[in-house]
Order: C-alpha cells, then sequence, then structure tokens
C-alpha cells in the first residue's frame, strides 16, 4: 500500500567545502516542510547509426539534480536557510545583537559559494526499503518569501545539486529539531521610504544568486558551484490610497526631477518586518537599500469593487536581521 510523508523527513546542514561532508545535517528548513520538486538526471544521450532508426546505445553525461522545498517561515529555525544566498552571519541571534545576514554596503555581498552549500538529507520508510538519499552540492538559485491576508509566512527554496550516490538503506533518523512559532500576516508590516504601507493585502520577496554547477572533464558529478549576480526583487499589493508611488515611478524617469530610487522620500528604503507577536518577541527584519520600482498597477477600477495598486521593485543591497532568543 502506498505511503505518505509521514514516513519522511527532510533535514539539510551546511558543507565546509564543495559537495563535501557536512559538519552536522541536522538544520529544520520550517514548519510544514514539503518537497514540491525533485528529480536527478544523468542526461542520457542516444545514439544512432547510419541504415537504421532505432539507436545501437546509450551515453551519459553529467549528473545533476534539482530540489524544490516549500516550508512555513519560523520564528527560531528558518532564518539559517539565508546563509545559501547571502553568507555567514554575524551577531548571536539576541535584540541588542541580533543576526545580520547581508550588508548596506555596495560591494560588500558574498561572492563566493564557498562554505554556503549545504547538503539535504531526504529519508523514505518505503514498505519493503528504508532508502535515506543524500543531496551534496547544494547551491541555492533561489529562495522567495511571501505572505498575504490569512496567510503565514510562506518560503520556497529552489535549488541544484551537483553529487548523489546510491541510496542507504539504514540511517533513518530525523535528526532536527523545530520548535519555532510560525510568523504570519497577522504581524508583519511593509515600510517605503520610510513610512507603513497602510491596508497591506500581500507582499512578496526574492532572493535569487542565479547559481549554476561547474563540471571537468574526468568527473560525471560537479566539482564546484558557481554564483553569478545577487537579485533582490518583490511585490506588494494594498489600497491605493495616494499618489506617492505612481509619482515615484514617474521620478525615474530622466529629467529635471530624476531620482534613481526612492531615497528622497526618507529611510528605510524599504523595511519587511515581522514579528511573532510575543512580549519578548522574536522578528525578522529585511532592510533594503537602493529601491527601484519596476512598474505600477491598479486594479478593481469597477463599480462595488475595492481599487488596489501593486508594484513590483528591485533593491540593490539587502541586510537581514534575525533574533530568535
Amino acid at each position: 500500500m502506498v505511503r505518505t510523508g509521514a514516513y519522511a523527513y527532510v533535514n539539510y546542514g551546511y558543507e565546509t567545502t564543495f559537495a563535501g561532508t557536512a559538519s552536522a545535517v541536522t538544520n529544520s528548513f520550517g514548519q510544514r516542510t514539503a518537497v514540491n520538486s525533485f528529480t536527478l538526471t544523468h542526461n542520457k544521450m542516444a545514439l544512432g547509426k547510419l541504415g537504421q532508426v532505432d539507436p545501437t546505445s546509450f551515453a551519459y553525461g553529467t549528473q545533476g539534480g534539482s530540489l524544490g522545498i516549500n516550508f512555513v517561515l519560523g520564528d527560531t529555525t528558518s532564518h539559517k536557510i539565508l546563509k545559501s544566498v547571502l553568507g555567514s552571519a554575524s551577531g548571536a541571534g539576541t535584540t541588542g545583537d541580533p543576526y545580520l545576514y547581508g550588508s548596506a554596503t555596495e560591494g560588500a555581498a558574498t561572492k563566493s559559494l564557498i562554505g554556503n552549500t549545504f547538503t539535504t538529507e531526504i529519508g523514505f520508510q518505503g514498505e519493503t526499503d528504508t532508502m535515506v538519499r543524500t543531496l551534496k552540492g547544494c547551491v541555492a538559485n533561489s529562495l522567495s518569501m511571501s505572505t498575504s491576508i490569512g496567510g503565514t509566512v510562506d518560503c520556497s527554496v529552489d535549488a541544484v545539486y551537483g553529487k548523489e550516490d546510491a541510496p542507504s538503506t539504514s540511517g533513518f533518523s530525523d535528526d532536527a529539531t523545530e520548535n519555532s512559532q510560525p510568523f504570519t500576516f497577522a504581524h508583519g508590516s511593509l515600510k517605503i521610504g520610510g513610512s507603513i504601507i497602510a491596508e497591506l493585502q500581500e507582499a512578496d520577496i526574492n532572493f535569487s544568486q542565479n547559481g549554476d554547477l561547474l563540471y571537468s572533464i574526468g568527473d560525471q558529478q560537479s566539482v564546484a558551484g558557481i554564483k553569478r549576480s545577487l537579485d533582490i526583487t518583490g511585490r506588494f499589493r494594498s489600497s491605493w490610497k495616494n499618489d506617492d508611488m505612481i509619482d515615484q515611478l514617474i521620478l525615474q524617469l530622466k529629467g529635471t526631477g530624476y531620482k534613481e530610487t526612492v531615497a528622497n522620500l526618507g529611510t528605510p528604503e524599504l523595511e519587511l518586518f515581522f514579528t511573532n507577536g510575543a512580549s519578548s518577541a522574536k522578528t525578522l527584519k529585511v532592510t533594503g537599500y537602493g529601491l527601484g520600482l519596476n512598474d505600477h498597477a491598479v486594479t478593481g477600477l469597477e463599480p462595488v469593487e475595492p481599487v488596489f495598486e501593486e508594484l513590483n521593485w528591485q533593491v540593490k543591497r539587502i541586510k537581514v536581521e534575525a533574533v530568535d532568543q
């Protein structure tokens, strides 16, 4: 009889060298972790022959895998996945000394993936076999966070990985501790130019490092990960109350009042903030620098419908502060 996710677990841990042994594969992604895509390929090639239409043999190219993980952002453990795109954090996770990922300084973003790739362990107890698959050299292509009215703060990680050997049939053990409380829409806020966006309906942010795998002649498995560029984009939807955002978009056109970013509105240019709502709050604060607006859309301009504005944006630099103590 088919089995469900009740017989599975997913953990991860950071590697000191690409696809090397992780110090401990004991991190939880977050609450309600789910694997939404999971593929391994050897890039098979069918070889034909003159004089016939059926292939004569197969050859195999590079080994490569893709992995998609969904989870709910928790107030204790989930921030650790930020290391995969922003590098190691400083700080102690307290109110006075929060974990700090990223930087407000131009050119200070982590350029290398060394120490930021991770090993993912996926265990599943089938009816006749227990399988523990170890995915090494995981490179996070993107990390997304989003929330909307009535929902949790939902996250997704899309990764590629460069090395997997045969599954183990022993060692099935969920070593991660997941004791987080979920962040929700009810304790979140967004500021643009220092002002809170009122009646916020939806907010998204995406960290993309456009990662890839490097191969070498003599080895079908990947030998390194590549970080191409760090793109930080997002979107929000709120009640259309004033002309602040459409004015700012028009000011981005070259001319007398040209404004490359929204810094003229005030600081922080962008701030997305979540708290667990407790008196001794655990928090996550994302601050963006060099905010440019992509476009401005309006919906609901019809009888008896609420009118909302929606903006897509990009920032040059990002800083994330996490308090989990």
